[in-house]
């Protein structure tokens, strides 16, 4: 049975996610909503020595958008200090717009500093949750570098205060992002041990999620795909750090579990993980590997139904003896025979419980793999804690004290708070053997695609080649007639280089204008690079994608257009053989794969 909805909950995602290998090269139509702006770009000194910052400032150049000013001195856990000279640097360079790229700290900087540039005081006085009512804040756009903390998509943003060893939240509906960048080229770059541990921050932000005193519908669906997905990932991830299809699973993995846990919020394993940071600066993602499975176990009494879906979701085959109990219950048909069915619930609730168990036991051999794979620490003393612990105290006091207690399924107290500590603190894991599968193309070492030359060089070319192809489709004996019968008139407007060719079909004939002299008014105006229509031409752009990231523009009566559908599987084996016999032989795209 479906768990029983909340009495109430909300969903809000008012953020454009767009994603992409190499999308961050072209960004001409996202921004272009934005109008004239000089941003801040906010980054830290490993982006900029790594080339990533250049590479965004040289996409912008010339555009809407331009990089006016870089602050690069966010550190691993950004503090008040760093917040402070950022929103200064704002507003003494008059920007207009906040452009984050890197991780976690440098967005929840931007997001914090953008309060700063406009309301004005110190970091501490808008410490809280939704203090600033309707304000609006500076545009921001934000691009992670690395798939953990989804704060390109939360409206949340941490940031620590060292002097009091704590790690101040904050809350606003205005933190989220006009724009959200995903594109899994910048995030190649992460060693292996940072990959593992942002990759579990992903995955305990939707285990938390999905147990959360405030889990509804929308954030369980995304919790869910999320878990699966980094189950499936995030060790592959980690052992081909440039396969782009792992990058970009895990980094989409990261922005959906962000969704989820910024309307559900996470439990008492950031409690712990954020004291930990805050005392001891143990990195964020790595405080929450090491917490996850103890948490769940303290949890399990409360929530062992929803850690049987996540290990239903991370695909975990029970022991024979327990699931064949279950199969047998269910081919012999006993929940439907009367007095018996509060034995088949009994031992439905059997197979749930070890299902929960087996959930804690999957995360746990998937530390160990990883301390294999990227030699992810395993215990508190191997990632910063001293032997004897000598600010425990202090830990558990920060725990009680931050606001994701509220949200964990069970009371949080401060001896459960400890106990989970003292259970930390002793416990000395192995790690744990990987057999990786075998796996296909891995993209090149830098992650970015090679520059590809301009197929079509002036206008005159586009009219020799699509224009000569264009009336070889009108003179075919099968798709001409089929052209004419539609009755359309359709115009093709290219750019880079530009050049304008209309198929007048409205008549006796199927007419063909070559250059902007069609005097008549298009039905259909359909607009796009000339070089996508010479991938399309012969399938391998996809149209409704292109549609979607507004690489083609379509105007008119679209829908009409719909009779020319038919013609377009001939259409492109045409194509390659009217490049041959014109001499354009050597413009054939190769075979995918």
């Amino acid at each position: 049975m479906p768990a029983k909805l909340p009495e109430f909950f909300e969903f809000s995602m008012p953020s454009r996610v767009i994603y992409g290998a190499n999308i961050v090269d072209d960004l001409d139509e996202a921004i272009a909503g934005f109008g004239l702006r000089k941003a801040m770009l906010v980054t830290d000194g490993v982006i900029v020595d790594l080339g990533l910052a250049d590479r965004l400032k040289a996409s912008l150049a010339g555009k809407n958008v331009v990089i006016g000013e870089v602050f690069s001195d966010v550190p691993a856990n950004s503090t008040i200090a760093t917040v402070e000279r950022c929103a200064e640097r704002i507003r003494s360079s008059r920007c207009n717009m906040i452009i984050g790229l890197g991780g976690g700290s440098v967005m929840d900087t931007a997001k914090v500093a953008n309060i700063l540039a406009v309301k004005g005081g110190r970091a501490e006085d808008h410490m809280g949750a939704y203090l600033l009512g309707d304000a609006e804040l500076l545009p921001l756009i934000l691009i992670p570098t690395t798939a953990g903390t989804g704060s390109e998509v939360t409206k949340v943003a941490i940031i620590a205060d060292p002097e009091k060893n704590i790690k101040l939240p904050f809350a606003e509906t205005q933190f989220f992002p006009q724009l959200a960048i995903l594109d899994p080229t910048l995030t190649t770059s992460m060693p292996p041990g940072l990959t593992a541990a942002t990759g579990m921050d992903a995955l305990t932000h939707a285990i938390e999620a999905y147990v959360s005193r405030e889990a509804q519908p929308a954030s369980d669906a995304l919790a869910l795909y999320v878990i699966r997905l980094v189950n499936d990932s995030l060790l592959d991830a980690c052992r081909e750090p440039a396969n782009l299809e792992f990058r970009g699973r895990m980094l989409v993995a990261s922005c959906l579990a962000g969704m989820a846990f910024t309307q559900s919020m996470v439990g008492m394993v950031h409690g712990i993980s954020h004291a930990l940071g805050g005392v001891y600066h143990i990195p964020h993602g790595l405080a929450n590997a090491l917490v996850l499975p103890e948490v769940m176990t303290y949890n399990m009494s409360t929530c062992s139904s929803r850690y049987a879906d996540v290990a239903e979701a991370m695909r975990i085959e029970l022991p024979k003896p327990v699931a064949t109990a279950r199969n047998l219950l269910n081919l012999a048909g006993l929940r439907k025979m009367g007095a018996i069915v509060d034995k088949g619930r009994f031992v439905d609730d059997i197979v749930r419980k070890a299902e929960a168990h087996a959930a804690v036991a999957r995360i746990r051999e998937l530390l160990g793999q990883l301390a294999t794979v990227a030699a992810l620490p395993l215990n508190l003393v191997n990632a910063g804690v001293d032997t004897d612990f000598a600010k425990f105290d202090l830990v558990v006091e920060a725990a009680m004290m931050d606001g994701s207690m509220l949200y964990n399924p069970k009371e949080v107290t401060a001896d459960s708070v400890a106990a989970v500590l003292k259970t930390l603190h002793a416990r000395k894991p192995s790690p744990v053997s990987y057999l990786p599968p075998v796996t296909a193309s891995v993209a090149a070492a830098d992650g970015k695609a090679p520059e590809k030359a301009r197929v079509f060089t002036d206008s005159a070319m586009i009219y020799d080649v699509l224009g000569n192809f264009y009336k070889s489709l009108i003179e075919n004996e099968e798709l001409g007639p089929r052209l004419l019968n539609s009755n359309l008139v359709v115009q093709f407007r290219y750019s880079d280089p530009k050049a304008v060719i209309t198929l007048d079909a409205s008549g006796s004939e199927v007419v063909l204008f070559l250059g902007d002299v069609f005097d008549g008014v298009p039905e259909v105006t359909m607009s796009m690079k000339a070089d996508f229509a010479h991938a399309f031409w012969q399938g391998k752009a996809n149209f409704l994608t292109a549609l979607t990231r507004r690489q083609v523009t379509s105007k008119g009566n679209v829908p009409k257009a719909v009779k020319l559908l038919p013609i377009l599987k001939p259409a492109y084996e045409l194509y390659p053989e009217h490049l041959k016999s014109h001499g354009h032989g050597h413009l054939i795209l190769a075979p995918a794969g």
